[in-house]
């Protein structure tokens, strides 16, 4: 019988500084209407203001540390530190992960190191079914530290300018897992992906393109294909599924935690999951904007 595994803690570290998403519209060159804020339901987004302390790793470090405090776990005891952040970090050629500076200086030295990217905000469950399976199918494992860290590129805050569809803040945040927690069972995930659509968001050229200036990036969004993919449906459908091999019904389900999009991707969760999605991400979504894999453990505190 595979162990049960449960999350000790939850933290989210996020900067002080935050921008009015109207700023942000003038500032990118977007036209804000009415409308375009009614479809969003963004009112300001956090940003790092420079200081070295909210690079997207010190971040992610400050992050970590507060999660095995509130944990109340030996850094010398965690086995794994999984990475999912989405952004580009701060060395983009050859490409760079933060994994490995996070586990040195929240002193996890007796741990080995993942990292995932390019999941968007589901790189978060990628990295919560890839350490649950860890620890619950191996004895040698008990506790694992899952941390993330984005800073969001200049200039593309506001996701596809012509139409848009969210708003991005910067943030950080970390869940430590147990095996045989008391708490906070993890008690399946189920992932899919299709491959076809990989290129729905990119950024032209990677970074190759200009590997020792970030701000030239650009994201692109094909909103055609984004808008035709029935993301609200495919959702529901895979939890449908995870809830049957799991022995529960829909109707056991308390309430729903989503990615914080926009107010118009917020109602089409709703209408597919019978409004059950939690109220506390709508308050989220209007004050944070989408902060990638952070926006679950956000909505999860």
């Amino acid at each position: 019988m595979r162990a049960a595994v449960g999350i000790l803690a939850a933290t989210c570290h996020l900067p002080q500084h935050k921008r009015s998403v109207e700023d942000l519209f003038r500032e990118e060159g977007a036209n804000f209407s009415a409308d375009v804020a009614a479809r969003l339901g963004i009112k300001q987004v956090p940003l790092q203001n420079g200081d070295a302390s909210e690079t997207a790793s010190n971040m992610a470090v400050a992050a970590a540390q507060k999660a095995l405090q509130r944990a109340k776990v030996d850094p010398l005891t965690v086995n794994v530190v999984v990475e999912y952040s989405i952004m580009p970090q701060e060395y983009l050629v050859p490409v760079w992960n933060m994994s490995n500076k996070v586990q040195a200086e929240v002193g996890a030295s007796k741990s080995f190191v993942v990292g995932f990217s390019g999941g968007g905000s589901s790189n978060f469950m990628v990295a919560l079914s890839s350490a649950a399976a860890m620890l619950s199918e191996n004895d040698s494992m008990k506790t694992a530290l899952l941390v993330t860290g984005d800073t969001t590129i200049p200039g593309n805050r506001v996701l596809n300018p012509d139409d848009p569809v969210t708003v991005m803040g910067d943030g950080a945040s970390a869940v430590v897992l147990q095996r045989d927690a008391p708490g906070g069972v993890v008690i399946d995930t189920e992932l899919w992906s299709e491959g076809n659509h990989h290129d729905i968001c990119y950024i032209p050229g990677g970074s190759l393109i200009h590997p020792d200036d970030i701000s030239l990036y650009r994201m692109q969004l094909d909103k055609a294909r984004y808008d035709a993919f029935p993301k609200a449906d495919t959702l529901r459908r895979m939890s449908d599924k995870l809830l049957e091999r799991a022995g529960l019904k829909f109707s056991d389900v308390a309430c729903l935690l989503c990615s914080n999009i926009s107010a118009q991707d917020e109602a089409a969760m709703q209408q597919a999951f019978e409004d059950k999605v939690s109220p506390v991400c709508a308050p989220n979504r209007e004050s944070h904007g989408h902060l990638q894999g952070t926006d679950f453990p956000l909505n999860y505190l």
